[in-house]
């Protein structure tokens, strides 16, 4: 059961990054960003500092093909949150206090890891959006148009990373971002709402249900 889970939820954290990350790369097509651009302004607020929440709801690929999910990445100074909704299941892992913790939802059931399982938390890897990545977008080119989602028109700003041959749009509207669309080398698109972005954690996140049995293994 320990491997299953490690496998399932380090497919989460590939995902989780991957969607908020832009890569750095040169789009000599887009136009100067003499102006700070919403995305910044969205992003910058959210993860300049040592903590963030950020949850996202679309059809995402999960291994098994497309499949509705909501999925939930927060930070707090060392604490690390990671929570996935989806057909298939609902597993979160908690990173707090030295130890790590495996939730199966379904199952009414959590273990525990001693310290942070280097398996699933990867050290470079655990910011969904670095500070390079912010000063990246602050000073990268980018396009800007109009595009409707689910019927609804948003102006959008893209980001193109050339050397990957990857796109990112993030449709706003007015200062308020709504969804984040992702196309990757292949053409294939994953578009994501944003159902939440904050620097403000709660503590409640970190709490373990307390009607769970602890799993020995």
């Amino acid at each position: 059961m320990k491997k299953v889970f490690k496998s399932i939820l380090a497919i989460m954290l590939v995902i989780s990054l991957a969607l908020v990350v832009t890569g750095c790369g040169n789009n000599d097509e887009s136009k100067e960003n003499n102006e700070k651009s919403k995305t910044y302004n969205v992003l910058s607020k959210a993860f300049s500092g040592d903590s963030y929440i950020m949850t996202l709801e679309g059809d995402m690929d999960l291994g098994e093909g497309l499949e509705n999910s909501k999925m939930t990445l927060a930070m707090r100074g060392e604490d690390i949150y990671m929570d996935v909704d989806a057909t298939s299941g609902h597993l979160t892992i908690m990173y707090k206090d030295n130890t790590t913790y495996v939730v199966s939802h379904a199952d009414k059931m959590y273990m525990t890891l001693e310290g942070k399982d280097e398996e699933i938390f990867e050290e470079d890897d655990m910011f969904a959006f670095s500070k390079e990545d912010l000063q990246y977008i602050e000073t990268s080119k980018y396009n800007t148009g109009k595009e409707s989602v689910d019927g609804t028109e948003y102006d959008y700003e893209e980001y193109k990373d050339e050397e990957e041959g990857t796109t990112e749009k993030y449709y706003f509207s007015g200062e308020d971002l709504k969804y984040i669309k992702t196309t990757d080398a292949n053409g294939q698109e994953e578009i994501m709402k944003v159902v939440k972005l904050s620097s403000d954690v709660e503590d409640s996140i970190f709490d373990l249900p307390t009607d769970y049995q602890k799993l020995e293994v």
